[in-house]
Order: C-alpha cells, then structure tokens, then sequence
C-alpha cells in the first residue's frame, strides 16, 4: 500500500513514573495536526515557545507553528548557536515545545528546568532516537525529573530521513528487548525484518508503541532509573567510549557495538549462556546493525577509552581502572552486584570480550549451536 493513502493511525500511550505522569500520543496524517491544535488550546497557554533547530526541514517547522499559532502567540528559538533559548525567561503560563533531535529536546527541557517558575513542555521529536528514547525518560542530562505535558509522536515527520539514518535510530527497541523485555523479541524482530524499504510510518508508529510500554514497565516505580530501570544503559558504557574516539560513528550503531561486547564478557564471566548470546548477534543481524568496529579504530585504543574515562559511573574519573557496566544473567535479567547493577570489568576480561567486535573477527565457536 501506498504510505500516503494508508489509514491513519492513533495510539496512545501513557508513562507514570514515580508521582509524575505524561501521555505518549502517536498519531499519523495529515489530520493529526487538527488534534494537536485543539489540545494547545485546551492549555490555554499565553504564548508558545518553539525550540527547533536550523537544519530541520523547513515543512516540519511551518506544520508545528501552524498547529500552535491559532491557540497562541508562538516564538521559534534556536537550540543551538547565537540567539539561543538559554538566553530566554519564560513566563509561568508559557508552554515550550520542543521540536527536533535527542539535543534540541535537552535544549528545552534546559530551559523549562530552568531557575524560577517551570513552564510546561511539549515535546515533537524528529528523529527515531529521540522518538523512541530520549523523549519517553526523564533522566536525559537536562531533565532534572521534569515531567513533560505531552510527548506528540508524529512517524511522518521521519520521512525526510535517509534510510541509514532511520535504521540507527532503533537502537532503543533492540536494547529494551535484550535487557528489559525479550518477549517481545519475535515481535522486535518482525518490526526490524531486513526485508522492508522504503519508509513506514505504520511500522515506526507500533515501534514507538512498543518502546513506550516497555518504559512504562520499569519507570513506574524506578522514575530515576537508578535501580531496575538502570537496564536502559545496557550498552551504554562501550558506546560512550567508542563516540569519543569517533563522533563520526551513529550512536545507534555504537550502542549495537556496546551491547554486543556487553553479552560476550557476560559470557566470559559466566553469567550468560551462549544462547543468549546468540540472540544478541540475530537481532543484530535482522536490524542491519554492525558487527566490528569501524575502521580506523582497534580493539586497543577502545580498551584504553574504557580505562582511561571508566564510563558507566555517573562521572568520569581519569585513570580510574575497571570499566563498570550493565551486564546479563539472561535476557531481560541483568546481573546485580551489591544491590547495584554496573559490573566492574577488569582489563583481563574487557580485552578477550572486545575481540567480539574486532575487525574482520569471526563470530566466536561459543556462539554455534550443539
């Protein structure tokens, strides 16, 4: 079918987390917008503030201020650069939205987290990452536990992505079913069959969906995601380590990295059967995702990233020695140490497990079926 004359969809979806509360919208279509207006007015706000970004597609831009303009005065904000929000003071009754990438929403909520009175916040994310992660946490760097008023998941506003880009930003549905929730592996992996071209908004919808209600589980009762839900770092730590030695690399594809290394040294450490394992490497496969480290980068100066920043603790501490990471007892169980779910991994293990995602490295033996 034809994306433009497919029926339009509505999904809603709610995150409580803690006492906080916000609605996940998921809508499609052109008459979306018509939804999204009369819920602005319903705010009765007295002016809005559209935090975007300069290289956004000028269509996306003009849909949100049409959308916002006949409830309220709006003002556009740049999340970046000269001029930018953080040099703005909002009023009490101002609503901020943000529309935009993973860095445009932690612009905002910047600025509604703010010294003073908090504005409310809308946010319109505009890329995979952010519809499917950033936006659906409170623990992003500038969220401070501000709870947003509505998270508007639009999938059409993905179709001026190149599929690459698309592809990487499904990171958060393969990390939330290895370490959270791997019933829902089969239908992860139907939604990443290597088969479909082209852009679908159906199927970026159900994938938001799906993220959604796996957040719910998990930040109900862990809103700061500094027990169970600390599962959503699963990766985290190698992925860090790798964008700073290449920000050239997606950060979709360095947490496929992260998390595969992650399953190897929980297998070295006997934590993990090898079938899981495996399981990790299928679901890569079936996304697209890689499988070694770009080049030019080694297994060594990767190693010596993990000791030297020691990602994965809430600060980086130069010199600071084992590399502290989430691992797996099995899928959707992760391994707790002294009530605490970051494993410190020392360089006799880390150095063997990073082999996993060595240039031109077969798949280990361990992984093969007996």
């Amino acid at each position: 079918m034809n994306p433009t004359t497919s029926p339009a969809i509505a999904m809603d979806r709610a995150i409580l987390a803690g006492n906080l509360h916000f609605p996940v919208l998921i809508r499609t279509g052109d008459d979306a917008w018509q939804e999204l207006t009369r819920i602005a007015t319903g705010l009765a706000a007295d002016a809005f503030w559209l935090v975007t970004d300069a290289g956004l597609p000028r269509a996306h831009t003009a849909r949100v201020l049409s959308a916002l303009g006949s409830a309220a005065p709006t003002r556009v904000l740049a999340a970046s650069g000269t001029g930018t929000a953080r040099h703005a003071t909002p009023t009490p009754d101002t609503v901020i939205v943000a529309l935009g990438g993973s860095r445009t929403i932690e612009a905002a909520a910047r600025l509604a987290a703010g010294p003073g009175t908090r504005p409310r916040l809308i946010l319109v994310p505009t890329t995979p990452r952010a519809m499917t992660d950033t936006a659906l946490t409170l623990e992003h760097p500038a969220a401070h536990g501000l709870a947003p008023t509505l998270v508007w998941a639009q999938p059409d506003l993905l179709r001026t992505l190149p599929p690459d880009g698309l592809r990487t930003g499904l990171a958060a549905l393969v990390r939330n079913v290895l370490a959270v929730s791997p019933s829902f592996y089969d239908t992860a992996a139907a939604l990443l069959r290597p088969d479909v071209t082209g852009f679908d908004a159906g199927l970026m919808a159900r994938v938001v969906a799906l993220n959604a209600d796996i957040r719910a589980t998990l930040m109900s009762y862990d809103p700061s995601e500094q027990g169970p839900a600390m599962a959503f770092r699963y990766g985290r730590t190698v992925a860090d380590a790798l964008l700073s030695l290449d920000p050239r690399t997606s950060e979709g594809d360095a947490a496929a990295l992260g998390m595969l290394v992650a399953a190897r040294i929980a297998v070295l450490l006997g934590l993990l059967d090898p079938a899981a394992e495996r399981a990790h490497h299928e679901l890569m496969e079936r996304w697209g995702a890689p499988r070694e480290l770009p080049a030019p980068l080694t297994t060594d100066a990767l190693a010596a990233a993990l000791r030297r920043g020691a990602p994965g603790g809430p600060v980086p501490v130069p010199n600071a020695g084992p590399a502290r990471m989430v691992l797996l007892d099995g899928l959707g169980a992760p391994h707790v140490v002294r009530g605490r779910m970051l494993t410190e991994v020392d360089d006799d293990v880390l150095r063997p497990a990073l082999g996993v995602i060595a240039p031109h490295t077969p798949v280990p033996d361990l992984l093969i079926t007996h």
